[in-house]
């Protein structure tokens, strides 16, 4: 989308329109300390009260200290709920099955997890949609997603004691490429950055005054310590968005790379994420 951050006036009136629609009191986001979460939150800002937005914060003990910091940091001047997902977690086994014991420094968990994605190489991500992955790494997939499921299952929680909508933060090239948790983040009711490419939220982001100290950090999950989406990708969103774009939008011929090789790879096999979880009607998309 040309000149996002410029038309940011007729975006924010869209998102008026769309939670005018939905008949809800008000919104339940959850903020995660990222950039993805705290340019909806700041668009929310701009269509609702504060009194009717409430950000929910959902750590665990993998969480990045940083990011919860950060995340407090967005939610000044809301009343907003911190609510740690840990014991639930302890009580279901999750750590104890994944052998992540709280004794753990959180800097050899990050380094062993670097080493397991060096291991496996690049082309993981890919694998995974293949179903081409071994039982250690279900493993991990299951301890990731049920995090995020819990998550969402809080966030729901909270929005039908208040009448509101729950509002996600699922972007346009984590969408094209299969890049949300089913039953997670990719459940809500509302998700105001379906259109909107990665490094365009960022666009929208500086528009928006997020702070410097959210828009430089490395893009992350921030579900198991060390893990970044550059990481799980396998290359920046640069290079990610330009090659979607090119092949979405028809924008030019597209180059015969390795690189574009992957991403197109990617993108077709997430096909069947992309119909199943977000089809026009089910939900509203701006």
């Amino acid at each position: 989308m040309k000149d996002t951050a410029k038309n940011l006036h007729h975006f924010v009136a869209d998102l008026k329109n769309s939670l005018e629609t939905l008949k809800k009191d008000g919104a339940v986001i959850g903020v995660s300390g990222g950039v993805d979460s705290a340019t909806v939150l700041k668009l929310l800002e701009q269509c609702l009260p504060k009194e009717n937005i409430l950000p929910l914060i959902l750590p665990d003990r993998d969480s990045n200290p940083r990011c919860i910091r950060l995340a407090e940091k967005l939610c000044r001047g809301y009343t907003y709920k911190k609510i740690s997902i840990t014991p639930l977690l302890q009580k279901l086994g999750v750590y104890r099955e994944f052998g992540n014991y709280f004794f753990i420094p959180r800097r050899v968990k990050e380094k062993y997890v670097k080493k397991k994605y060096e291991h496996y190489g690049k082309n993981l991500y890919l694998r995974y949609l293949q179903d081409d992955v071994d039982a250690e790494l279900r493993k991990a997939i299951g301890y990731i997603r049920i995090k995020n499921r819990i998550r969402m299952a809080i966030m729901y929680h909270y929005a039908e004691i208040n009448n509101y909508a729950v509002i996600g933060t699922v972007n346009k090239t984590e969408y094209l490429l299969g890049l949300f948790v089913p039953f997670g983040d990719g459940a809500a009711d509302l998700m105001p950055l379906f259109n909107i490419y990665k490094t365009e939220t960022c666009d929208i982001a500086r528009a928006l005054e997020i702070p410097d100290e959210i828009l430089v950090q490395a893009p992350s999950p921030d579900l198991i310590p060390g893990l970044t989406d550059e990481m799980i990708l396998g290359m920046s969103y640069e290079k990610v968005d330009e090659i979607l774009k090119m092949h979405v939008e028809k924008k030019g011929k597209l180059p015969e790379t390795e690189e574009t090789k992957y991403v197109m790879d990617v993108y077709e096999h997430a096909k069947n994420l992309r119909d199943y979880f977000f089809q026009k009607g089910d939900r509203l998309l701006l």
